[in-house]
């Protein structure tokens, strides 16, 4: 290549590379990938980002950066959990460490070891070793009231949070609107707290939702499934099969899931990503701010 044709390549990159930056838009794992051949192992979507757990424990995320929500700090974690403009990771000593908007105290994770964690809109809510539940952040309808006893699983919504007993029950609290903290009862394996409603997977693999059904977002289909994620206006569950389905609002194609076996899915605000079983992240849905340009799909 000429010297000055690359040159001129050179100087078109970087102008490109500055205008992602203060368009507030990451994206790409692409050298650590290619370094050290990392593979996605999970993935969380947020209201305007999105972020992957890598083997062996890096975090990278993409998409809407405003508050600095997908600039993930290095080192080793065992789980993350991207909200409405801020992230949390689980390291793997225990602790939780969150980064972007602090608005109302929700990367101020407290001390201790904990065993899961999951970011909400503007309130963060982990799960203690003690199998306790304990939220920070926004407490403006009571979702960081988290009730004493014990949980196996907890959920942060947008203002609202659900857990998962150890004996299979749901329990919810913060706003009622449209019913959303209403559990109905009965066995679940695991819950998912959305914008206005909420699904939960029966111990039977069928998918159960409460709350707003505008769009239809609390219609699941009947049949089995592995997992399911409540988004802001709309629904994914992973068929046993692996197929991704989704349901409600279906602005920018958020429902229109693609073809193909997948491992895990997870529905954001405007869109959602599916972990392929091959381990490539493929996302759909409102791409404003590159959140559906997946690195390394």
């Amino acid at each position: 290549m000429p010297r000055r044709m690359a040159a001129a390549t050179l100087a078109v990159a970087a102008l490109l590379a500055l205008a992602a930056a203060a368009l507030g838009v990451v994206g790409g794992w692409g050298n650590a990938q290619a370094q050290r051949d990392e593979r996605a192992v999970a993935i969380t979507v947020g209201n305007e980002h999105a972020c992957a757990l890598l083997d062996p424990g890096a975090v990278e995320c993409w998409g809407g950066n405003f508050y600095g929500q997908a600039d993930a700090p290095g080192g080793a974690f065992s789980a993350v959990s991207a909200g409405g403009w801020h992230t949390c990771g689980l390291r793997a000593s225990g602790a939780v460490e969150c980064w972007g908007a602090n608005h109302s105290g929700q990367t101020d994770a407290p001390g201790g070891t904990f065993s899961a964690v999951s970011a909400g809109r503007w309130h963060t809510c982990g799960l203690r070793a003690s199998a306790a539940v304990v939220c920070w952040g926004d407490n403006g309808y009571g979702q960081t009231d988290a009730p004493g006893g014990t949980f196996s699983a907890v959920s942060a919504g947008r203002w609202h949070t659900c857990g998962l007993r150890a004996s299979a029950a749901v329990v919810c609290w913060g706003d009622n609107g449209y019913g959303r903290t209403d559990a109905p009862g009965g066995a679940f394996s695991t819950v998912s707290a959305g914008g206005d409603h909420t699904c939960g997977l029966r111990t039977s693999a069928a998918v159960v939702c409460w709350g707003n059904n505008a769009d239809g977002r609390t219609n699941a289909p009947g049949g089995a499934f592995s997992a399911v994620s409540a988004g802001d206006e709309h629904t994914c569950g992973l068929r046993a099969s692996g197929a991704v389905v989704c349901w409600g609002d279906n602005g920018y194609g958020r429902t229109d899931a693609p073809g193909g076996a997948f491992s895990a899915v997870s529905a954001g605000g405007e869109h959602t990503c599916g972990l392929r079983a091959s381990a490539a992240v493929v996302c759909w849905g409102f791409n404003g701010n590159g959140q559906t340009d997946a690195p390394g799909g």
